[in-house]
């Protein structure tokens, strides 16, 4: 079925509308709903944007790393946080329309980190330690790696 109001693509909106004297249906594209006025543009939410991007990941994203804490690109994508402060200029061009969305500006503004509270490259290499010791089913270890992650404020090793 065609849009009613172009006739040219086809209709993905059904707009039903009962008025006491008739009945108003309109058959639209998406195109010609949104110039009516039919459909609301929601504003994603930060968490929204950063799903979407966490989606969008590519063999790439494995080979991008992080000079101080040597968090990948894909890591970041699937846990959603920096590992340290330069994980910002190393990742920049990637997530740049990320931050632009979150911050609506070029800048990211993000909170400061307590000197000495979380250091990246102890982080990774628990992390790194966790899975192994889950592939080799030692969960005793496993649950003694996830304990320092906490004392680092890592609440998930994903």
């Amino acid at each position: 079925m065609l849009c009613d109001d172009c006739k040219k693509n086809p209709a993905t909106i059904f707009f039903k509308e009962v008025l006491p004297e008739k009945v108003v249906e309109l058959h639209l594209c998406g195109s010609c709903a949104h110039k009516r006025g039919l459909l609301l543009t929601k504003k994603m939410s930060p968490i929204e944007m950063l799903q979407r991007l966490l989606k969008e990941k590519s063999a790439k994203d494995e080979q991008i790393i992080c000079g101080k804490c040597y968090l990948s690109l894909a890591e970041f994508k699937r846990i959603g946080r920096f590992g340290c402060v330069r994980c910002l200029e190393t990742f920049k061009p990637y997530i740049k329309n990320l931050i632009k969305q979150i911050h609506h500006s070029e800048k990211h503004v993000g909170r400061h980190a307590e000197h000495g509270k979380q250091k990246g490259y102890e982080v990774y290499q628990l992390r790194e330690q966790l899975k192994k010791a889950l592939e080799k089913e030692a969960y005793e270890e496993a649950a003694a790696i996830r304990d320092k992650l906490k004392k680092f404020g890592v609440e998930s090793a994903e």
